[in-house]
């Protein structure tokens, strides 16, 4: 992988041959005698992601061979939305994990052939292209097999570096928003729930709860900072993940491919899970098999192992993590959207996610002692 350097292109407009064939030839991608002849830069669309700009990039070579078909990353190009990666680093974390976690995660990423980032917070990466996979889509949501997946794999990211997160960056914070972050956080949270609850947006089970809720989460969010920590994906959603269905199921060997490492932290592993179960799974899937997938996860982890984190211990902070992933997307609807598809999935996503803390009582850990 390319060093950061200071001549990289920050927009899709700046690609050009000579660093496309730099970055190939230095990564190890193509050859020192391979030239490319064409290449032309194509907009993914609503899938593209929503915190940063996200483009294909289709090769024509002249001479040898190498990847057809590249995927680069750079800032988003909204103003509000910029401001908020910048105080939330979340370009600084993702290059972050490409660039020092990706090789040893255990877990299956794109390949990276470049990854730079100033002090301006202009950013590219230049990553492998997954279109032969199967592409999660959140307001399709998933089977129960393919969640199955999603959590053993991400169980085996987590055991990885259980209660040892490696110091990466500063960049990497406690929990996705950062517990020195929290209170801002907290305030956000409190408009837009009064907002909400105006509306009548809301279940009148969440709606009651909500109060208590805001003046809890800054206390949420130190106890999923607390040990056991490890390093999480913090947005672990189906548009988010591509399952390769041709690869069998099996010890050693995972399905699942995981893109959008911005929201990389340090945090309780299962927030990952609770994000993923609550946002992408029918309701009534979710109920018959949040358990089951549960003891996927812990299994997962004692085969790697982890010991001392109990089924109840886990049951509790899947419950922490529907509701602080709850805040996220409750926030996240009322902020601007960059396409009517992430406006649809921040819905859907709400109205699931406030089902799942209904029926699971998950209010009630607020409650709970901490320690």
């Amino acid at each position: 992988m390319p060093p950061d350097d200071t001549s990289f292109p920050a927009a899709p407009g700046e690609i050009t041959i000579d660093w496309l064939t730099s970055a190939l030839r230095v990564s190890g991608a193509i050859s020192g005698t391979t030239t490319i002849a064409h290449s032309l830069v194509e907009a993914i669309g609503d899938l593209g992601g929503v915190n940063g700009e996200t483009y294909r990039i289709r090769i024509e070579y002249a001479h040898g061979e190498g990847p057809r078909s590249l995927i680069a990353k750079f800032p988003v190009d909204r103003p509000g939305a910029r401001r908020t990666a910048a105080f939330q680093r979340w370009y600084e974390r993702e290059v972050s994990f490409y660039t020092t976690l990706a090789a040893t995660s255990e877990m299956r990423v794109p390949a990276c052939f470049a990854a730079s980032i100033d002090a301006n917070g202009d950013y590219v990466l230049l990553l492998e292209d997954l279109h032969a996979l199967h592409e999660g889509d959140q307001l399709a949501g998933c089977s129960v097999e393919q969640a199955r997946d999603a959590v053993r794999a991400i169980a085996r990211l987590h055991a990885r570096w259980w209660n040892a997160p490696p110091p990466i960056s500063d960049a990497m914070p406690e929990t996705t928003v950062g517990v020195d972050r929290a209170e801002r956080v907290r305030n956000a949270l409190e408009r837009v729930s009064i907002r909400a609850t105006d509306r009548g947006l809301l279940p009148p089970a969440v709606a009651v709860h909500m109060p208590r809720f805001v003046e809890a989460y800054v206390a949420l969010l130190e106890r999923m900072a607390s040990a056991p920590v490890t390093v999480i994906h913090g947005d672990y959603r189906l548009d988010n993940v591509f399952f390769d269905e041709a690869m069998p199921r099996g010890e050693g060997v995972t399905r699942v491919a995981v893109i959008d490492w911005q929201f990389l932290c340090r945090c309780r592993g299962m927030y990952d899970v609770g994000y993923f179960l609550g946002l992408d799974l029918d309701p009534a899937d979710r109920r018959a098999h949040e358990r089951d997938l549960i003891a996927n996860y812990l299994e997962v982890l004692r085969e790697r192992g982890v010991e001392g984190y109990g089924a109840a211990e886990a049951w509790d902070d899947y419950r922490r993590a529907l509701l602080l992933g709850f805040a996220v997307f409750l926030i996240g609807a009322a902020g601007e959207q960059p396409n009517e598809r992430m406006a649809r999935v921040h819905e859907i996503g709400v109205a699931r996610i406030a089902t799942a803390i209904e029926e699971t009582d998950a209010f009630a850990v607020l409650e709970a002692p901490r320690g």
